[in-house]
């Protein structure tokens, strides 16, 4: 597969490159027909790009062959901006009637956007998101920001909405429109902050706005610690109101079941890297719950008078395996779908709890919980050899 940049590492290299006898307004000879060749070399690459799709055979060939030339277009796309201030990248669309120069790298800085654009639009399984966007594409995002963090801003206001709420939502947009030079952008960064700030606007006419916008940012992937923590103490705060520990119990349940039954954006978040908001509260939701139970357990075992009552069951399951062995057997059994329950955390607690070891009588959560999670080749082996009996017994049952 060959490189299809050529044209424009040439045209560039004659037509923008660094020089002291040009300068920005230097009138450029056969300015038309310069501008037609760009036109008809972007119409030529995205024609190339497909023919290249349809014809290879090894995929991965194709993928790095986008990613290339993706990476290509914007070193391209960063040398060409040196020829133009900050204030004519903001006026990119804006091409004067003039045949300068600076307007020649203006008519290239739209091509090579036109480029990025198709790629981004047709060719989005392959190209790179994590790619450092080109500098003419900060300046134009920032100044759209701006402009819509306005809208959004008065439309807060208009509805209510808590201070400490909006800055929380506002921040990650808010934090590159400030302080730019301080964080290199890429395309995934700037196609979530562009897709938040739609969103934004388009829930304005929610009858709640305000909870619109704090369940949609589930939807989102929101996952910003700080969302977090702003999520958690309101739900702290709900709970607080509530007369009892029953009460408390039901209504962190009914959250966390609405929680697991919303609906996440696929492969979409806040930071990639960081496990996703649902997982991130309803981890936290599991762990509120399960204190509590502990909590009211305690209360009821022990009496008025301040003596621990017997424990009204101390009945346990007890088995010939280890606690990796036991663990992986109940991740085989939910895994194969044999055991349907959702929550795992729940699996963890009920097993560890109602079952022992031949070893071990009382088995901990966070040791269980490790063996389930991190099973070992020896834990595997016994379990197969395990069923390979119990599938010897079942035959004899025939």
């Amino acid at each position: 597969m060959k490189f299809e940049l050529e044209f424009f590492d040439e045209f560039i290299k004659k037509e923008c490159g660094k020089s002291k006898k040009l300068s920005p307004s230097s009138v450029i000879t056969d300015f038309p027909k310069k501008r037609l060749l760009i036109e008809q070399e972007v119409e030529r690459l995205k024609k190339s790009f497909v023919e290249q799709l349809f014809q290879v055979e090894n995929e991965s060939r194709f993928e790095l062959f986008i990613q290339h030339h993706h990476a290509h277009i914007i070193r391209l796309a960063n040398k060409v901006s040196t020829v133009l201030d900050k204030e004519e990248s903001l006026n990119l669309n804006r091409i004067g009637a003039e045949p300068t120069r600076l307007n020649l790298c203006k008519v290239l800085l739209q091509a090579f956007e036109n480029l990025l654009n198709y790629i981004e639009a047709h060719f989005t399984k392959y190209f790179d998101q994590d790619q450092k966007i080109p500098d003419t594409y900060a300046h134009i995002s920032i100044k759209e920001f701006r402009e819509k963090l306005e809208i959004i801003r008065k439309v807060f206001v208009e509805k209510g909405v808590d201070n400490e709420f909006t800055e929380i939502v506002l921040f990650p947009v808010n934090r590159f429109v400030e302080t730019p030079e301080k964080k290199s952008l890429t395309f995934r960064n700037l196609i979530y902050k562009k897709y938040l700030v739609k969103e934004l606007i388009a829930l304005k006419d929610k009858p709640n706005f305000s909870e619109a916008v704090f369940e949609h940012l589930f939807y989102l992937n929101f996952n910003s610690y700080h969302f977090l923590q702003f999520a958690t103490t309101k739900i702290r705060k709900e709970v607080e109101l509530l007369p009892s520990m029953t009460a408390h119990l039901e209504h962190l349940s009914l959250t966390l079941k609405k929680l697991n039954q919303a609906q996440v954006k696929p492969t979409f978040g806040l930071k990639p890297l960081r496990e996703s908001l649902k997982n991130l509260l309803s981890n936290w939701l599991e762990e509120e719950i399960h204190f509590i139970e502990r909590k009211r357990q305690l209360t009821l075992m022990i009496p008025p008078g301040g003596v621990k009552a017997e424990s009204v069951n101390d009945f346990k399951v007890k088995t010939s395996l280890s606690v990796p062995q036991l663990a992986y057997s109940i991740r085989l059994l939910k895994d194969s779908g044999i055991i349907t329950n959702e929550n795992r955390s729940e699996l963890i607690r009920f097993f560890s709890k109602n079952f022992s070891s031949h070893q071990v009588e009382n088995i901990s959560t966070e040791s269980f919980k490790g063996e389930y999670f991190k099973f070992g080749r020896a834990a595997v082996n016994h379990v197969q050899s395990i069923l390979a009996k119990l599938l010897l017994h079942s035959k004899k049952d025939e």
